[in-house]
């Protein structure tokens, strides 16, 4: 495990599968339903399996991450997941409010960030 790392590789692929595993627990306990009715709207056929896919996807990818298991399938798990998610949940073009639009189009290039340190740790 972590062979060949350095400590701030080591930090780095800790803090990305704690990203990961936090916002799917979070969110699975929290807002379940907030986010259900959010993929309903946009038309996410299968909506709640997508959404319980996308919370496992999450946390076995981010757990496969934190252990260094299987590094390059789980950061392409999660680089899946995220631009699936991203997809679902930022459509910044149908938002009418110019903050609530901004505010989507930043969390599209975070995702463009967390999708780049995934690919550096494949």
């Amino acid at each position: 495990m972590y062979t060949d790392h350095t400590a701030l590789h080591i930090i780095g692929q800790l803090l990305i599968a704690f990203l990961f595993v936090a916002t799917a627990l979070i969110n699975a306990s929290t807002k379940f339903k907030q986010h259900l009715d959010r993929m309903v709207a946009v038309g996410v056929p299968f909506a709640r399996f997508a959404l319980i896919t996308g919370f496992a996807m999450q946390i076995v990818g981010g757990l496969l991450l934190a252990f260094d298991i299987q590094r390059a399938p789980a950061a392409g798990m999660l680089i899946a997941f995220t631009v699936l998610a991203t997809g679902i949940f930022h459509q910044y073009w149908r938002v009418e409010d110019p903050l609530r639009r901004h505010l989507h189009v930043s969390c599209i290039f975070s995702n463009c960030a967390i999708i780049g340190g995934l690919l550096l740790l494949m």
